[in-house]
C-alpha cells in the first residue's frame, strides 16, 4: 500500500515538472515603472491580450476665447499596450484631432517604448515617450491622475486627414503656438472606435478590453 502511494506521489510530481517544462514563456508586464504605468492607465497589467484606454476632451468656446492661439478644438487619444512572449511591453497611440476653423477630422499614430528600465523605481512611471513614424514628431503621454493624462506635442506632429494615405499628407502646420499641452480625461473605449480600423480590435473596445 505504501509503495503504491509513493508511486502515485512520484508520478504526480513528474507530471507537474513536465507541465511546467511545456508551458509557454510568461508574458512580462515589464519593469516596476511599466507595471505602475499600466495599472494607472489600463487598470491592470498587460496579459496575453492587448489592452486599451481612451481619453478625450472637447474645448468649448469660452476656453478657446481665452486661448486665441490654440487651434485644437477636440482631441481623442487611444493608448494600447501589449507584450510579446519573453519581450518587454510596448505601447502605441492613436490620436484624433479637429481644429477650430475646420470640421475635418485628422489623425496620427505612434509607437512608444517601455516606460523604464529594470530596477527603476515605480515613481518614475509617469510618462511614455512616443514618436510618429518618418520623423513625424514626438508625443509624450504623462500621467496626471487616475482619470486624466497630459498630452505634450512640443513641436507639432505629422497628422493627416482621417482615412487618407498618411505618406502623402502632413498637416502639422494646423497646430497653433498654444497647441503644446493638453489635458484629456478618461472616457468609454467606444469613444475611440473611429481611431481603429481592424474589426477584431474594434470588437475588443466594444467588450471593454
Amino acid at each position: 500500500m505504501k509503495r503504491h502511494l509513493l508511486m502515485r506521489v512520484l508520478l504526480a510530481q513528474a507530471a507537474l515538472i513536465l507541465m511546467a517544462a511545456e508551458a509557454p514563456p510568461a508574458r512580462s508586464a515589464g519593469s516596476a515603472p511599466d507595471e505602475a504605468f499600466q495599472r494607472q492607465v489600463f487598470g491592470r497589467v498587460i496579459g496575453k491580450d492587448k489592452i486599451h484606454a481612451c481619453y478625450r476632451r472637447a474645448y468649448d468656446a469660452p476656453h478657446l476665447g481665452r486661448h486665441p492661439q490654440q487651434n485644437v478644438r477636440t482631441m481623442t487619444l487611444l493608448v494600447a499596450g501589449s507584450a510579446e512572449e519573453g519581450a518587454d511591453p510596448g505601447y502605441t497611440l492613436a490620436l484624433g484631432v479637429t481644429f477650430r476653423k475646420a470640421g475635418t477630422h485628422f489623425e496620427t499614430f505612434g509607437g512608444c517604448g517601455s516606460i523604464g528600465p529594470s530596477g527603476a523605481p515605480a515613481a518614475k512611471a509617469n510618462v511614455a515617450h512616443c514618436s510618429v513614424d518618418c520623423d513625424g514628431g514626438a508625443i509624450d503621454i504623462r500621467l496626471k491622475d487616475d482619470k486624466s493624462v497630459l498630452v505634450a506635442i512640443p513641436d507639432g506632429a505629422r497628422i493627416w486627414k482621417a482615412g487618407s494615405d498618411s505618406e502623402d499628407s502632413d498637416e502639422r502646420k494646423r497646430f497653433g503656438t498654444d497647441d503644446k499641452l493638453f489635458r484629456l480625461d478618461r472616457t468609454a473605449l467606444t469613444d475611440c472606435l473611429s481611431l481603429v480600423g481592424d474589426e477584431d480590435e474594434k470588437a475588443m473596445l466594444r467588450r471593454g478590453q
